[in-house]
């Protein structure tokens, strides 16, 4: 299916390119990798948080300590765990729990809607 991302923004569009092209070609195409980095990319809160787990050169993305990291906000919380659901599909995060978490943020929803629609359908582009 040729489905068009839709970035927040430039700066959003910058960055998640600028990390895909630091993955190796295998992880690169793969839509898991895909979505998570739309995902942080797309807020600077998050972005912060995955850092520290993900490191693209060698595709390594620690999912079991970034979800022990104490994050009080509920949002980036909802995210977290979001992140690493859309990575390989092992947390238990609801779509009840991201619209309650994000209910008040339609930015933020409308950014984790699309980050669901990269894992199913991917970046062409990248």
């Amino acid at each position: 299916m040729d489905k068009k991302v839709r970035y927040r923004d430039a700066q959003h569009e910058r960055r998640c390119r600028a990390l895909l092209n630091r993955l190796s070609v295998k992880d690169r195409s793969s839509k898991a990798f895909q979505s998570m980095i739309f995902l942080a990319t797309g807020n600077s809160e998050l972005l912060r948080v995955f850092s520290d787990y993900f490191f693209p050169e060698s595709g390594e993305f620690f999912f079991r300590e970034l979800l022990e990291e104490r994050i009080e906000d509920e949002r980036i919380r909802t995210l977290q765990k979001l992140l690493v659901q859309l990575y390989n599909g092992r947390t238990t995060v609801t779509i009840i729990e991201v619209i309650d978490a994000l209910r008040e943020e339609e930015d933020w929803l409308e950014l984790t809607i699309r980050a669901i629609e990269v894992r199913a359908f991917g970046i062409d582009e990248a």
